[in-house]
């Protein structure tokens, strides 16, 4: 669960949940080559631990030394019970860190959502991008990568694998069989079901999905990646096919990148070299459009 966290080496907290590592990296602008990203913020899974999710930090150093690179630790339990105003309001210092004025156009910028509860916090940064600087205005950004999401939306249905995602990031606090953690998470889950259904709240999944369909809020300048294995038993990659040709039917330009092998967020592990040479170009192709 996202918390206030120990000191990471090497990344500076602008919030208890968002981390940043060169953050001075205006000073060395012009060192940047013009094909590189400046800015890549990624969202961590729901849970992730941040020395676990600090190794997508330490690739993308790799890729694009210099960069300006913005860690979010999420928490799953946080992302399904809190209200559109607490996720923009705890997504904020990530506008004001890198959009204190709307952009000039002058960055370059990566998005990269892992597992559907970084898709969430995604989306309340959009949400807070216009809440500062307008609603006529989405949030820039050149490239977007969404490892292991989205998924179905339907919540019969998935529920199941929702309550064990969670009971996976959480088992660690209970000293009962893990059947009986994914058993509670699937009653609160359930519980929030009903009641946003009865209070009209739209759900945190859903509206995440919404507004990285709407062009007024999410650019359809931004291509988007799509990571996904077919061994993946939370997020299915019928469905991450099914909501990629959502996005393409909407106009936005998708490209799918489907492993054989590799577990819910565990691309990079299994398959580093393949993970990041695919991210590498399809930002080079991304830098093609410009």
């Amino acid at each position: 669960m996202a918390g206030k966290q120990k000191g990471l080496p090497g990344f500076t907290p602008i919030s208890d949940r968002i981390f940043i590592r060169n953050q001075d990296s205006s000073d060395i602008a012009g060192k940047i080559p013009d094909d590189h990203p400046t800015t890549i913020i990624i969202y961590g899974w729901g849970d992730g631990h941040p020395k676990n999710v600090a190794k997508y930090v330490d690739g993308y150093s790799k890729l694009f030394p210099g960069a300006r690179i913005l860690m979010v630790i999420s928490s799953t339990f946080a992302a399904t019970y809190q209200s559109l105003e607490q996720r923009t309001k705890a997504m904020m210092p990530i506008v004001d860190t890198v959009f204190p004025t709307p952009d000039d156009d002058s960055s370059r910028i990566i998005l990269h959502i892992m597992s559907n509860t970084g898709g969430i916090y995604a989306a309340a940064t959009l949400n807070a991008y216009q809440e500062r600087h307008g609603r006529d205005k989405a949030l820039p950004h050149h490239l977007c990568i969404n490892d292991s999401t989205p998924g179905s939306l339907d919540f019969s249905r998935e529920v199941g694998r929702w309550s064990k995602a969670m009971a996976v990031g959480t088992a660690k606090w209970f000293p009962w069989p893990f059947a009986v953690t994914q058993r509670i998470w699937w009653t609160f889950l359930y519980a929030m079901y009903l009641l946003e259904k009865a209070i009209g709240r739209e759900p945190s999944g859903i509206y995440s999905c919404r507004v990285f369909l709407d062009h007024s809020i999410a650019t359809p300048t931004a291509p988007r990646a799509y990571l996904y294995s077919k061994a993946d038993d939370i997020i299915w990659w019928e469905d991450v096919e099914a909501q990629a040709e959502i996005a393409k039917s909407k106009g936005y330009k998708t490209m799918l990148e489907m492993f054989d092998d590799s577990p819910h967020v565990g691309h990079m592990r299994v398959h580093p070299c393949r993970y990041w040479s695919t991210i590498e170009n399809h930002w080079k192709s991304t830098m093609a459009l410009e």
